[in-house]
């Protein structure tokens, strides 16, 4: 990434007190954090809530719709925000235009630009960032999340403690996504005035269980079977599927081969993982259950069981019994 990358926060807060600029560049794949600071450019931009936003799509517009769109002048003089997605996929020869709209862009609106592929050996990625700097919409690193569960909490008016702050994590660290519809949730249903605690975060949110998705996953990490079957069955009778924990075991096993590819060796700040905070820190100790064969054998067997729930009626409980005792016992 640029060493001019400008961190989201200070964008944010730029936005808040309404000093918006004519033309945002993003960097990074983070879809939630994209549509976030979109919808915050939108609102101050629009205060009195009437906005006109323009989807512009490469692979939907040509390149020549795509600047008669970022140009076009109406009688009222309107404001509008336009959002540029992967503007690799702009055909070359318009490129040139992109540029010189970045150089000398129209005041009164606004351009977001985003850009999922940061590769900087590619010369459209070269030519914008000499013209903007990019603002850092990747998904955050572990040790950064409970800081965005604090905003979330800040932003609804919510005091919440370390304790809180914590178990909001466990139950919902694995995205920024299940984060802020946690706490939109907590934030519905707790009177005003009246103070969170643990009790509250346990009755309103929609992952709690008998079991938690975490232990399971733990479970099935350990090896543990008799564990396993307990949590997992305990879930898919509170209305999970096994499609949906399907994605957290073939997470979990991905990860466990990375281990396994890497001889061992396991980074906190790797980059983003769809796993609950307690499972990554757990992963190199997890890793040791396994031998990469095994780990092998039931990612293989996740893409099987994904595509038979994809194609035919099956059981989810059968599903999950038949996976548990094809890849916990140790035998490998």
């Amino acid at each position: 990434m640029p060493k001019n990358l400008k961190q989201l926060r200070s964008v944010v807060m730029e936005v808040e007190k309404g000093q918006i600029q004519p033309i945002y560049l993003f960097q990074g794949d983070d879809q939630y954090l994209q549509k976030f600071v979109v919808e915050k450019i939108e609102s101050a931009l629009f205060p009195e809530g009437m906005s006109e936003k323009i989807i512009l799509e490469p692979n939907e517009m040509s390149g020549n719709e795509i600047i008669e769109k970022l140009y076009a002048a109406d009688l009222f003089s309107s404001k509008k925000i336009f959002v540029l997605r992967n503007p690799q996929n702009i055909q070359t020869s318009y490129r040139k235009n992109i540029f010189r709209y970045c150089e000398k862009p129209i005041q009164l609106n606004c351009l977001v630009i985003i850009l999922e592929d940061f590769d900087q050996r590619k010369a459209i990625v070269k030519e914008l960032i000499k013209r903007i700097d990019p603002i850092d919409v990747r998904s955050p690193f572990e040790n950064k999340m409970s800081g965005w569960v604090r905003y979330f909490f800040k932003e609804k008016g919510i005091a919440a403690d370390s304790s809180v702050v914590e178990e909001i994590l466990k139950i919902a660290g694995d995205s920024l996504y299940h984060l802020a519809n946690e706490i939109d949730k907590i934030a519905i249903y707790l009177q005003d005035g009246e103070e969170l605690t643990l009790d509250h975060v346990y009755r309103f949110s929609g992952w709690r269980r008998d079991y938690k998705r975490w232990e399971f996953l733990l479970a099935v990490g350990d090896r543990n079977l008799q564990k396993a079957i307990k949590t997992g069955q305990s879930l898919i009778s509170q209305n999970e599927t096994f499609l949906s924990l399907m994605y957290s075991l073939t997470s979990l096993f991905q990860e466990l081969l990375f281990i396994k590819i890497s001889k061992g060796t396991f980074s906190q700040s790797a980059g983003y993982i769809p796993l609950s905070p307690v499972i990554k820190k757990k992963l190199p100790q997890l890793a040791r259950q396994f031998s990469r064969e095994k780990v092998e054998k039931a990612l293989a067997l996740l893409g099987k069981i994904d595509e038979r729930i994809k194609t035919t009626k099956v059981s989810d409980e059968s599903e999950l019994i038949q996976f548990l005792f094809n890849v916990i016992p140790k035998d490998g």
